[in-house]
């Protein structure tokens, strides 16, 4: 196979669509690929950097060993997500919602939980600054009953 680079000539309102081919180790550069679907396609070890994804839908896909680092991601919702072994660093995340997600033997570090809310969640173990919260509220219980 020859080493000549596929390119696409830039034009205002072009569709492409690619089908049943592979582009592994390809660059996007100064792309415009907003309104894009992309449906089963790999991206394992894939990189995006200064990406606008406001409003983008992910569904069924997996982020294992993801790393998200100085994202923006306000008014964002994880719904039933596998979050195995991803990292959220330097990142701003207001006004997120998770839900149903397996957040077991997770780490927050150095995290603004303030205004965090906590419902009908399995806390066994969870500890806060050392302090086991689920003894921390049969506590509370016995005290108010």
């Amino acid at each position: 196979m020859s080493d000549v680079k596929k390119s696409f000539e830039p034009a205002l309102d072009k569709k492409v669509e690619i089908s049943y081919d592979s582009l592994p180790n390809s660059t996007f550069e100064d792309v415009n690929l907003g309104s894009a679907t992309f449906d089963n396609v790999n991206l394992k070890e894939a990189k995006f950097n200064d990406v606008n994804m406001d409003s983008a839908i992910f569904n069924d896909a997996s982020m294992r060993g993801a790393d998200f680092t100085d994202i923006y991601m306000v008014n964002s919702r994880f719904l039933g997500v596998n979050l195995s072994s991803t990292r959220f660093g330097c990142s701003i995340m207001n006004n997120v919602e998770f839900k149903n997600p397996d957040l077991k033997n997770s780490q927050f570090i150095h995290c603004d939980l303030s205004n965090v809310e906590i419902n009908d969640c399995k806390i066994e173990g969870m500890k806060i600054n050392g302090i086991d919260i689920s003894k921390l509220l049969e506590q509370h219980e016995k005290e108010n009953n």
